[in-house]
């Protein structure tokens, strides 16, 4: 099987993916989604094999782990409750609001589990970036932190800046995943920064693979947060003003939706490009075919066919 037409797959069912997240077909979307990252596994793993065995396999392996990702997705969809069928205006009793908060719980046990998988699969691949010849480039060097630091500041701005102090240490225990996925992505992008990457496939790759695990943990800590809003109440603690709340099927139909079509694109791409662009600039320093300029070895371009290592090695390499 060609390698062009492991990409081909790939942007059949990546695009698959993406149009049923456009049209809010989850589980379609979901399954597509797996296929495409089990497809990237296979090209990081037969693609580009002049690159070192073990940065291959890492690459592999966190595809995998990204093709686990919407399998306990679909795993939680699964496994959501039955639909109560209720609709009420005002406050609702205590049985509903139990029912409510065992649902929550539960979604939210899911979501630790995903981010979890997720953060597996972003530390392999920041090892893979890690495992890179080093250069020294200040300009995109600087432009990575500054971008993981925006990244940063966006993620304790979004959910971590109103929430009160005493459920600060339960928030941090109930989204720990998601926070270490967020900060092995960070990580993968400023160490993208001083590795050796011509094209910007890497820099590419791991800032869309920081943004992915940044959109996760929002939505952990958000569910978390609902979830113990919902306690709360439940306790006495806050009282609810008038609630409308609905927990019949989704029967309203296929609708436009680029969010999710969006998001899906993104942890597609991240992925994609790291597997494109990490044997790329492994491949130089190993075998000698190209060196890129940042690196020193310069001996194979400068000695030639013709001048073999005793005879040509004293007039270039000592004058």
């Amino acid at each position: 099987m060609r390698l062009s037409k492991v990409w081909l797959a790939f942007g059949v069912t990546g695009a698959l993916a993406v149009a049923a997240a456009t049209v809010s077909a989850t589980e379609v979307s979901l399954r597509c989604a797996a296929v495409a990252f089990v497809v990237l596994a296979w090209q990081a793993a037969a693609g580009a094999r002049s690159a070192p065995r073990r940065l291959r396999w890492l690459l592999a392996a966190g595809c995998v782990l990204f093709a686990a990702v919407p399998v306990v997705q679909l795993a939680a969809i699964a496994d959501r409750p039955a639909d109560a069928g209720w609709f009420g205006y005002g406050p609702p009793d205590t049985a509903a609001l139990t029912a409510l908060l065992d649902a929550a719980r539960r979604a939210v046990r899911w979501e630790q589990v995903s981010a979890g998988v997720r953060l597996g699969a972003v530390v392999l691949l920041a090892g893979a970036v890690h495992r890179l010849p080093r250069v020294h480039r200040r300009g995109r060097a600087v432009a990575t932190v500054a971008g993981a630091v925006v990244l940063g500041v966006g993620i304790v701005a979004d959910r971590w800046t109103g929430i009160d102090l005493d459920r600060l240490v339960p928030a941090l225990r109930g989204t720990w995943p998601g926070l270490l996925a967020a900060a092995a992505g960070i990580a993968a992008l400023v160490l993208a920064g001083r590795r050796a990457d011509r094209r910007g496939l890497v820099v590419a790759g791991a800032a869309l693979v920081a943004v992915g695990a940044a959109v996760t943990q929002s939505d952990l800590t958000g569910s978390w947060l609902s979830a113990a809003a919902l306690a709360d109440t439940i306790c006495g603690t806050t009282q609810p003003a008038i609630m409308v709340s609905t927990a019949t099927d989704s029967a309203a139909g296929a609708s436009l939706d680029l969010e999710p079509a969006l998001m899906t694109a993104v942890l597609l791409a991240g992925p994609a490009l790291l597997v494109a662009g990490v044997p790329r600039a492994a491949t130089p320093p190993e075998g000698g075919e190209a060196a890129p300029p940042e690196s020193g070895e310069a001996a194979p371009p400068e000695g030639g066919e013709a001048a073999p290592p005793e005879s040509g090695g004293a007039e270039p390499q000592d004058g």
